[in-house]
Parts: C-alpha cells; sequence; structure tokens
C-alpha cells in the first residue's frame, strides 16, 4: 500500500481543507460547492452546491466550541460581498453569513484561543482571526458575542494571511500578518511580514524578506513564526526568542500553505508537492512528489495523524501517511498530558464547565492545529450535547480544554481521557460522580 494516494472530488477546484466533527473533512472550493469527505472511504463523499453556498470559498476550519459547525472565508469575485461563512454540518447545511464592508475581501481564518479564567482553572474564550486586504485590517471574530474587532494597518500592503502566538498567561497575544504589493486597483506598494505586539495599536514591519519578495502563507507556535515566500521560492523562519532568521529554498517549486504534523515537523505544500522541514529548518528537508502530478495548496492533519492536501490544478484530494521517523531523522511521536482538571468529585446532574484541559508535545514543544480526540467513558455523564466524544484542535499553546460535562442520574467513575485518534494512549483522568 502506498503511503500517499488522491480522490477525485468531481469537477470542482479545491482550495483549503479541515476535519470537522463526526471526522469528516470539509474541503473549500473555487467552483460555489463545499466538500465533503469521509476519511476512512475518500470515495464516500456529499457536495454541499445550494444557492447560499458563496462562488469561491478559501481558508476553513472546524467550530471551535464542538459544535455540528465549520468557518470558511469567501473570497467573492469584485463587487460582490465577501463574508465569513458558518455551516452547518448536518440536515441541509443550512449557512450564516457574518458580513463585512460591501467591498471587503478575506481569504484566510485561524483560530485565537483566550483564557479568560485564572491559571488554575482556566476558562477558554475561541476568536477566529481573518486578514481583509481591501480595508487593511485584521479582523477579530468572537462567536459568543458575534462582534468583529478590527485591528488597523496602516502600511501599504494588501494582506493575505494571519497568525497568532500567546503568552504563558493564555491572554496576551502578538498577532501576525503577512502583506504583498499590487499592482491593480488597489495598487499596494509593500511586502512584508507584519507584528502587532500586546498593548499596541500599530503594527510593525519584520525584516525578513529579500527586496521584491512576496509573503504568502504565515504559521506559528511558542517558539517561531515561519511564512512561506516566492520570488525567491523559500519557507522563512524567524526565532522568536532571538529574533533571527533561516531560510530554506526551494528552487522552482512555488510553496503555499504550512502545516504542523504530530511529530512536530513543518509541512509546506508547494507546487511539486509535500516538503517536510525539522523545526528549525536544518538541512535541505524532503520532498513526496505528488502520484498524479498537479500541485498542493491546502493542508491539514486528521485525527489519525495522517496529512491531508488539496491538488487544485488535478480536482483532488490527497493523503499522506507520514512515515517513522520522516526520512530517517530523528523523531518522536507526541504524547498528550494533563494540565489541570477544575472538578475531580461532582454530584449528579452537576454541570460541569471545562472539566480537563490538556496539551501535546512533540520533540519537546507544544504543537498547534493537532486534532486530539476527546472522550468520556461513563454511563451516565457526557458532553453538553449529548455526545461522548469530540474531535478538537489544540490551540496556538498546543492545548485543548475538554468541553462542559453534564453528569447523569449515574452514580460512576467516568473517565475523561484525550489524545491523537488511537496512535497513542489517551492521557486520562477521572470524574466521580456521587448522589446529591
Amino acid at each position: 500500500m502506498t503511503e500517499i494516494q488522491e480522490y477525485p472530488i468531481g469537477n470542482y477546484r479545491p482550495h483549503s481543507l479541515a476535519q470537522g466533527n463526526r471526522n469528516y473533512l470539509w474541503v473549500t472550493t473555487d467552483d460555489k460547492a463545499i466538500i465533503r469527505v469521509h476519511p476512512g472511504a475518500p470515495g464516500q463523499q456529499q457536495t454541499v452546491n445550494h444557492s447560499m453556498i458563496p462562488q469561491l470559498t478559501a481558508g476553513i476550519i472546524k467550530d471551535p466550541d464542538g459544535l455540528q459547525k465549520v468557518w470558511f472565508a469567501a473570497p467573492a469575485p469584485p463587487e460582490r460581498q465577501d463574508p465569513i461563512v458558518i455551516m452547518e454540518t448536518t440536515g441541509n447545511n443550512a449557512v450564516t453569513f457574518y458580513p463585512l464592508e460591501d467591498d471587503a475581501k478575506a481569504e484566510s481564518i485561524k483560530l485565537r484561543t483566550t483564557n479568560t479564567g485564572t491559571p488554575t482553572t482556566p476558562v477558554y474564550e475561541y476568536s477566529l482571526l481573518f486578514a481583509e486586504p481591501v480595508h487593511k485590517y485584521v479582523g477579530i471574530l468572537t462567536p459568543s458575542t458575534g462582534l468583529i474587532d478590527r485591528m488597523q494597518v496602516t502600511q501599504n500592503t494588501w494582506l493575505w494571511d494571519v497568525a497568532v502566538t500567546t503568552a504563558a498567561d493564555g491572554r496576551t497575544h502578538t498577532y501576525w500578518a503577512t502583506g504583498q504589493s499590487r499592482t491593480t486597483s488597489p495598487v499596494r506598494t509593500e511586502n512584508g511580514l507584519y507584528r502587532r505586539r500586546h498593548g499596541e495599536m500599530t503594527w510593525e514591519s519584520i525584516g525578513v524578506l529579500r527586496p521584491g519578495q512576496r509573503p504568502f502563507y504565515v504559521i506559528a507556535d511558542t517558539t517561531a513564526v515561519w511564512l512561506t515566500a516566492t520570488s525567491p521560492n523559500q519557507v522563512i523562519r524567524f526565532d522568536l526568542g532571538s529574533g533571527t532568521t533561516r531560510t530554506v529554498d526551494l528552487g522552482t517549486a512555488v510553496p503555499q500553505q504550512l502545516a504542523f504534523t504530530a511529530t512536530g515537523e513543518l509541512w509546506v505544500a508547494s507546487s511539486e508537492g509535500l516538503h517536510e522541514f525539522d523545526k528549525n529548518l536544518t538541512g535541505s528537508g524532503g520532498l513526496v512528489r505528488l502520484p498524479n502530478g498537479g500541485g498542493a495548496k491546502g493542508l491539514c492533519v486528521a485525527a489519525d495523524g495522517k496529512l491531508w492536501y488539496t491538488n487544485p490544478s488535478k480536482k483532488t484530494v490527497g493523503s499522506y501517511t507520514v512515515p517513522p521517523p520522516p526520512f530517517g531523522s530523528a523523531s518522536l511521536m507526541g504524547r498528550t498530558q494533563i494540565v489541570s482538571q477544575s472538578e475531580s468529585e461532582v454530584h449528579m446532574k452537576d454541570h460541569v464547565e471545562q472539566p480537563l484541559v490538556a496539551e501535546y508535545v512533540a520533540n519537546g514543544r507544544p504543537i498547534p492545529n493537532i486534532p486530539l480526540t476527546c472522550r468520556i467513558d461513563a454511563e451516565g455523564a457526557a458532553f453538553e450535547d449529548g455526545t461522548r466524544e469530540r474531535v478538537i484542535l489544540t490551540d496556538q499553546r498546543g492545548r485543548v480544554a475538554l468541553p462542559a460535562v453534564v453528569a447523569g442520574d449515574v452514580q460512576e467513575e467516568a473517565v475523561l481521557s484525550v489524545g491523537l485518534g488511537d496512535t497513542e494512549p489517551h492521557a486520562a483522568a477521572t470524574l466521580t460522580i456521587t448522589p446529591a
């Protein structure tokens, strides 16, 4: 069995993809459709193409509160409104729009997690980040309130992508954005990586690019910021501690999106396939070419650890089973560990907010955007929506907070567990449920 496989998705040109609830993959396209793919049987697909799906759809993430929804950006054609969209992943796949300005655009959408509680009793609030290039701001949409905060960018640039880094307190954020020059209206003159620190009102340019180099996608963890760029084609790492930069040249390969995998390596999609690098960009890395040609664009990691990608020119999606260790390099599979437990004993029928916080660590550092499977092994207790299993993405500090648990009318020892699918023994804690 080959480690890389591709699957057609009909006459649709895919852009990005993410794993939602029930482990389905959801794929955005340039063709007024969202495609649902079963990762265990990729030939089983559902095309959502009703009249409310925007013509173009781009960056996508699963609902951060565990609801049966996905969120995506819709970079509409000129003269059409470009909203942030929520789509139900059940029933008739109803959509809700968060409209921006009439001529606004958005191509990226990222997760921000904020601890509004205390270090010992964390309470997490989720927000969505996006870049708006026409009006030049980074937007923060908080689903719990429906409000959008706008962080204006004064540099003369066409914003492209965003990322966030969060301090150890869980509430102090630094924001990152890439922006490009542009010759068509509205004309923009700057290429840059921009940073806005906590408490500041302005963005500063970080000098990591060569003259004329155009940045594209950006991701970050607690140690560094990585971005892709063209002219020349490179992957760039900016170290948050030392402020130093390291680059890797990709030659003729045009880089696209980036992702961290479960072993802590950095993967980059490109016009020539999938590139693997260690976290420090040491060495030239490795390249996995696509089986049918074309090029990779979107990337995501599934709950079983597989790397999935989109191939727009071939109108396919693909999966890659990363061999352990990748390309013979020294690598340790990640592990999940418990950070805190808010309650160890509750009464029947009690409601426990965020009962457990866990983190995923690989090669000594927490890894963002890893889909961890959260479970309750119990007779009566369940998550708030009645389910006993959820897949939740780790935040920018590699952490997940289990959603609220409702104790049933059974006296029992409920086991709460978190792990990467079934690839590792889950980290677990016990919640004792006693009579009122």
